[in-house]
């Protein structure tokens, strides 16, 4: 990635570290485990780093690693986990590539990076798969006892096509046993659904509700991004809009483990008693729904009022996870993953820090990946304008 590029990065971490600056934990929480609820082994580019020779080589546009050789990038993953006391994680793809246009004078990283379009990157789980088949096939018997600390997902889908169900049935068969989950899924993402292109996704679109039950069928978790509110203008809070279709889905498949990422927050999005709100969806939700904490939700919302969200937590120490959100980049992982010692100083109970650092997490992955039988397929009629023949 160029230099000008990396710089509104930069800039972003600057911030966020200017947030968290004045709060230190009074003990050192480097000894307990984390399992971490977001990974992204690929970048906006659909690159990302892999080890070789015991070194984190860092992606960079254009890279690619032989067949064989791609199994370097789990390594590269399990490597930092290592150095950051992280026993296991979710790992997925990245559902969107960032389109460099003829009018951007530097070619762009992140999806922030220039005004250009995104679009799907629908070859990203075949770069999971293949890596972790790779990781296998040369590392033997060690390497599957490594890969059981990972869980991969299914991501590269176009969330409003009905047909979406079938492309994740399609890459379960092709691949038995490697994925273990879905997501995650881009819903209400702010500038990221707003820089796609035709049909904007929502947590209540017949196509996801689709997804949400096969992977209640399966068994298998679904991790979402879909914020609570759009985007603030200036500093004036905005209402919870988008509450009412996560809730739709809530609703519909109780059977089905939610993960709904960052809280419902991103980038300039200002709520008003967004634990209120939490508190209220818990409150009917807890069965089957977890909140994640990473990203930009825990210097802008948590370590505002940590008071606040330990009372919280404590209400529903089964319900929150925390996560690295480390985008392709391994090198500086420890630094992405270990921010939470101040939140787990304010809960103070090592009982309840292991639940939100790993054993929540680990309770609603499953063992295994899924198999499909190569017959199976997804029931035309459901959630879709087909007309249903009785029986």
């Amino acid at each position: 990635m160029s230099r000008e590029a990396f710089i509104p990065r930069v800039i972003t971490a600057v911030l966020l570290l200017a947030c968290a600056a004045p709060l230190t934990a009074a003990v050192d929480y480097a000894n307990v485990v984390i399992a971490d609820a977001h990974v992204h082994l690929l970048d906006f580019l659909q690159n990302g780093d892999h080890l070789e020779n015991g070194e984190i080589v860092e992606k960079v546009p254009g890279a690619a690693l032989p067949s064989g050789q791609r199994g370097k990038r789990i390594e590269a993953v399990l490597w930092a986990m290592d150095r950051a006391n992280v026993s296991h994680a979710l790992i997925s793809g990245m559902p969107f590539l960032k389109k460099w246009s003829e009018d951007d004078p530097v070619r762009p990283g992140y999806y922030l990076d220039a005004t250009s379009r995104v679009v799907l990157a629908r070859d990203t789980d075949y770069h999971v798969a293949l890596a972790i088949e790779d990781f296998k096939r040369e590392g033997g018997e060690t390497a599957r006892i490594q890969l059981k600390r990972l869980y991969p997902c299914v991501s590269g889908f176009d969330s409003t096509d009905l047909g979406a169900v079938d492309m994740i049935a399609k890459r379960m068969k092709e691949f038995p046993g490697v994925f273990k989950c879905i997501g995650e899924v881009m819903s209400r993402h702010d500038d990221l659904t707003n820089l796609t292109t035709g049909e904007r996704p929502r947590a209540n679109h017949p196509a996801l509700l689709r997804i949400f039950d096969f992977a209640g069928e399966q068994r298998i978790p679904v991790s979402i991004r879909h914020n609570i509110a759009p985007v603030s203008p200036g500093d004036k809070p905005k209402k919870p809009l988008y509450l009412a279709e996560l809730l739709d889905a809530f609703n519909e498949f109780p059977d089905t483990t939610f993960i709904w990422c960052h809280a419902g927050i991103s980038r300039r999005i200002l709520v008003r008693d967004l634990i209120g709100h939490l508190d209220r969806v818990l409150a009917d939700h807890q069965n089957h729904v977890i909140i994640d904490l990473s990203w930009v939700v825990y210097p802008s919302y948590i370590l505002q009022d940590l008071d606040g969200w330990s009372a919280l937590i404590r209400r529903y120490p089964n319900n929150f996870v925390i996560g690295s959100d480390a985008v392709g980049r391994f090198g500086d992982y420890p630094d992405q993953i270990r921010i939470y010692d101040v939140l787990f100083d304010a809960l103070g109970d090592l009982d309840l820090i292991e639940k939100l650092a790993s054993q929540n997490f680990l309770r609603i992955m499953p063992d295994n990946g899924v198999s499909l039988d190569m017959d199976y397929h997804y029931p035309e009629k459901k959630y879709s304008r087909q007309p249903i023949t009785p029986p």
